[in-house]
């Protein structure tokens, strides 16, 4: 054993000057080939940081995968290799390398415990924030079992390496070898990295929830979402696009403050799913419930908001409309919103959404967009209802009490709410629910999902007439506007849709119009009218989301900030710009291709977007 041992060096303190050449080769391999396996272990070791405060049961879920192990410890690995080239020595470029890992694992594992959010690449750009956030009376550094075994793991191998591999990798030359191999393998590997399809394909949920961003992040381990996540923060601007060019083009423009006399308030509700099923011509469907709505309808200024989506994805529509981005990016850290604009304008700015807070990261993407109190289930809407999508009968009326409550800051008010109740999918079985078909030729899984989703859209409703009622008297002036975010699910495969002969292709303008519209309403109470002078009533025009709050600006005479006077401009010409296919409405016509004579507003369009997206402007 010890002429075995000897053979392959290990038990040398370092390479002989006295060895042949094929003996230092031989050598040279044995030592790449003990810093990989030791990058791999330690890849491998880090995950025991990447599950953050969830179930241990989840390291299950990662040692099922080949595909979880083998993209969280190839980058340690890589690393390692190119630090291995850089410094010559295996237990250095190991202490380096799996040190620098480390560090990054404890930076999503802390974030993971702090604020239920992981680290992406973005937020390489915002370190002084994440130092303020460590810094800071809210949040302690500590050390636990799962730090510990880390650490460990990092120590070890520096011994291990430092023992069974010693000497240094001389001269230049050859220790170019291995940092560029490293990084031809980095750059030959991106694409999988940055693979959508195969991302999604991991399963790894039995502890976990996909839909929860956050969640899906953990269930991919730490390095490979990690790097999966350049994806999303590469944004590629518009061509012809230059940041000075576009900040000259919205320098025409000027913030306008709102004047003291025209201080509204106003309550926004964006309704989950909403779809008004008694405009598609649908035979044997009782649309009586929809009465109440068309008379609320009836003494507001309506129309049709063409969304980016269908059937699920509802914060594009809800963050379109408060941003006035025609397409989103991912918030990691303040952006340009309406909500900024209003809290300047000394506006209080808060809202509900009785869910968790971790659905859509709204519990860190709503402070990013400028809300200063939101309301979620935990600890809240949880004490108010036992209901797995809290009823509006509860969100309603505490929408109503926290518009009270605020005039006692002698503050005007902005609100912006979403309900949940008429989240789907809807129940295929019998829920009870009142019949609302009369032609039994549908097959009962629609009925069923029918019966159930119309006498929710009417439960709402009739809370919505109760709001309007305790608003319409009130002596504050207050307009309320409310909007859904997509149509429905019915049925896997829209098959609930063909059912009812509805066209919801969107291959035809009409089917487009279809599968991407919903409805708006904009009210307003007795005391909103005598300021106005004007009633707000009659037919609106078919517009983006993110137009949306130009309108409803729009209405109440005031200019708003530069970019939305620009976009106020934009709306007049191009009202649909559709992120979800690439359409444009220009003359009451959707098209893919922008008229000549339109094409230079429409790239000013572009360069606008692209700067408020990614500049923020308010401090």
């Amino acid at each position: 054993m010890s002429r075995f041992l000897d053979r392959f060096f290990i038990l040398h303190p370092a390479p002989d000057p006295a060895w042949s050449l094929r003996r230092r080769a031989v050598y040279a391999v044995y030592r790449l080939a003990m810093v990989l396996c030791a990058g791999l272990c330690m890849g491998l070791a880090l995950l025991v940081l990447s599950i953050g405060p969830y179930p241990n049961d989840i390291l299950f879920g990662y040692l099922r995968s080949w595909l979880i192990l083998a993209l969280n410890a190839v980058p340690v690995a890589l690393l390692v290799l190119l630090l291995y080239g850089a410094l010559g020595r295996a237990w250095t470029a190991f202490l380096a390398g799996g040190g620098i890992a480390l560090g990054f694992s404890l930076g999503n594992y802390y974030k993971l415990h702090f604020r239920d959010d992981p680290l992406y690449f973005e937020d390489m750009l915002i370190l002084r924030e994440a130092k303020a956030m460590a810094s800071g009376d809210r949040y302690s550094l500590f050390f636990d079992l799962n730090i510990g075994a880390a650490l460990f793991c990092l120590l070890l191998g520096t011994l291990l390496l430092r023992l069974l591999a010693p000497g240094r990798v001389r001269g230049w030359k050859r220790r170019l070898a291995p940092a560029l191999a490293a990084l031809a393998v980095s750059a030959a590997l991106s694409p999988v990295y940055l693979h959508t399809e195969l991302y999604d394909s991991v399963e790894n949920y039995d502890c976990l929830n996909r839909w929860s961003a956050t969640q899906n992040y953990i269930a991919h381990g730490f390095a490979y979402p990690f790097f999966h996540s350049v994806g999303d923060f590469i944004e590629t601007p518009p061509a012809g696009y230059h940041k000075s060019e576009a900040m000259e083009l919205l320098s025409a423009y000027t913030d306008s403050d709102i004047p003291p006399d025209r201080q509204i308030n106003v309550i926004a509700i964006m309704r989950e799913a909403y779809a008004d099923f008694s405009r598609y011509g649908v035979s044997g469907l009782d649309l009586s419930g929809y009465d109440l709505y068309h008379q609320l309808e009836a003494e507001s200024l309506t129309g049709n908001l063409v969304t980016n989506i269908f059937a699920g994805g509802t914060v594009d529509t809800e963050r379109c409309f408060l941003t006035g981005n025609y397409q989103l990016k991912n918030f990691r850290s303040n952006a340009n919103s309406y909500l900024w604009y209003l809290r300047d304008q000394g506006y209080t700015v808060e809202g509900s959404h009785p869910y968790y807070q971790w659905f859509y990261n709204r519990q860190n993407i709503n402070c990013y967009l400028g809300f200063e109190r939101y309301r979620y289930y935990e600890g809240d809407y949880e004490t108010r209802s036992a209901a797995i999508y809290p009823e509006d009968a509860v969100l309603l009326p505490e929408i109503y009490s926290d518009f009270q409550k605020n005039k006692a800051t002698g503050k005007p008010y902005f609100s912006f709410s979403v309900n949940v109740q008429s989240h789907g999918p809807y129940a295929t079985w019998d829920t009870g629910s009142p019949d609302c078909f009369a032609d039994e030729t549908y097959s009962l899984a629609c009925r069923n999902a029918m019966n159930y989703y119309l006498a929710t859209i009417w439960e709402t409703d009739r809370e919505l007439a109760k709001l309007m009622d305790w608003l319409r008297d009130d002596e504050e002036p207050v307009v309320l506007v409310t909007f859904g975010d997509h149509l429905p699910w019915m049925g896997d495969g829209n098959a609930f849709y063909e059912e009812m002969g509805i066209d919801v292709d969107p291959g035809t303008e009409e089917g487009f119009c279809r599968h991407y519209t919903t409805r708006y309403l904009i009210w307003a109470n007795g005391a909103a009218r005598a300021l106005l002078g004007k009633d707000l009533q009659g037919q609106g025009p078919d517009i983006s989301p993110c137009y949306l709050m130009n309108l409803v600006f729009q209405q109440l005479g005031w200019e708003g900030p530069a970019f939305m006077q620009a976009m106020t401009g934009m709306m007049n010409m191009f009202p649909v710009v559709s992120s979800a296919s690439g359409l444009t409405m220009v003359d009451g016509r959707l098209t893919a291709d922008i008229p000549e004579d339109r094409r230079a507003l429409f790239q000013e369009f572009l360069y606008l977007q692209q700067y408020w997206r990614n500049e923020f402007l308010y401090e």
